[in-house]
This record gives C-alpha cells, structure tokens and sequence, in this order.
C-alpha cells in the first residue's frame, strides 16, 4: 500500500470515528409509504374478562343433540337434566375451566363404569349440558383435545 493510501485510509477513519463519537445525528423524516402499504395494527387490548368463555358459542347445536341422545341412553339413569341446571351444580363450575368438568365427568361417569365413554361422548355430553343452562351454540365444534378444552372458562350467562 502506497503512503497516499495510507495517509488517505488514516484519514477517513478519524473522520468516521469523529462523526460516530459526536453529537447525536439530527433525526431524519419518516420515510414515505407507499400508497399501498396498510398501516401497522397495534395488538388489540386484551379486558380480564375476556377471555374465552363458554358464553363465546363454543359448541355446536347437533354436538349438542349428540350429548341429549346420550345422556337419555347413559346418564338418565342417575341423573335428571335438573341436575346440571340447578344453583349448587352452576356454583361448583363457574369460573372453572371447561376442561375440569370435562375430566370430571370422564373420570367418574358412568358411575358404575368410568373411563368407559369415548372422548367425542364426553365432550358431546359437556355441551348439551351448556345448552341446558342456555348457552349460545356457534358454527364449530368443541373439540375433544385436552388443549382445546381447556382454552374455555365456565361462564352461565351469556356476554
């Protein structure tokens, strides 16, 4: 390298270094978006108590014919639809997980024979319960994972 080069290498580097240790640039404008673009959406504000509730028409009306057919054919002989519409029945669950009273009836019903429903036969049992109580029945089904079972909390009244 030629001393020119050098001296000329020397010379920007002190320049380069000078301007990055100096005052703090001026801020430049914005630059211009294109017609086209959309403007960012800033996430929506999430309330405590919106969170995803039985309230939300999480099941649907033939799910729920489902669960009336098997409750008449298993669970009738314990049970009267009274039962899962009456104030102490509500209390337990309110605010619980839906997923809780899903594994609850999985675990121990029938009673003389628990574990013996299919998942499906559950969780279409869970939502004819939610109908009885009057909740709103939407366009999907509930499904029968664990996960998305349990993204749902217990709520009697509708929003």
């Amino acid at each position: 390298m030629t001393t020119n080069a050098r001296a000329f290498l020397g010379i920007a580097l002190v320049a380069f270094v000078g301007a990055c240790s100096s005052a703090p640039a001026p801020s430049a404008a914005p630059a211009p978006q294109p017609e086209s673009a959309p403007e960012p959406e800033s996430a929506p504000m999430v309330e405590p108590d919106a969170e995803p509730s039985t309230a939300d028409a999480i099941f649907t009306v033939a799910q729920a014919e489902r669960g009336q057919e098997l409750f008449r054919a298993v669970c009738s002989e314990c049970h009267d639809e009274a039962d899962w519409t009456e104030t102490g029945f509500k209390n337990r669950w309110e605010d619980q997980s839906v997923f809780q009273l899903w594994y609850y009836i999985n675990d121990r019903m029938p009673y003389d024979d628990p574990w013996s429903l299919t998942r499906q036969q559950v969780t279409d049992v869970l939502t004819y319960i939610l109908q009885l109580n009057d909740l709103p029945a939407g366009d999907a089904e509930l499904a029968t994972d664990d996960d998305s079972i349990d993204d749902y909390w217990i709520v009697w009244a509708t929003r």
